[in-house]
């Protein structure tokens, strides 16, 4: 019964608190606009990630390992440079 209070505690206050919901779309959205970056224009990728990505299947999956691969502040960093829009703390 314990458990459960702490599972809806830290849901309510720190899993599902706006400022976290916040920023998980702001995430999703700079993910999502690189990997269609990406996809639209393979020849933005390094060589080595634009390599043996022949069929649009295998560019998808190169494209979502490099994104995975990125440190944060790299993607949000490409995603300024690629749309000119920053998430940065106002």
């Amino acid at each position: 019964a314990d458990n459960l209070r702490l599972k809806a505690f830290l849901f309510e206050r720190m899993y599902r608190h706006p400022k976290v919901n916040q920023m998980t779309a702001r995430a999703r959205h700079v993910v999502r606009a690189l990997f269609e970056f990406y996809m639209n224009d393979p020849k933005a990728l390094p060589d080595m990630w634009r390599q043996k990505a022949t069929d649009e299947a295998v560019r998808a999956r190169r494209i979502a390992d490099y994104i995975a691969g990125m440190t944060d502040r790299f993607a949000l960093d490409e995603h300024v440079r690629i749309k000119g829009q920053s998430f940065d703390k106002k």
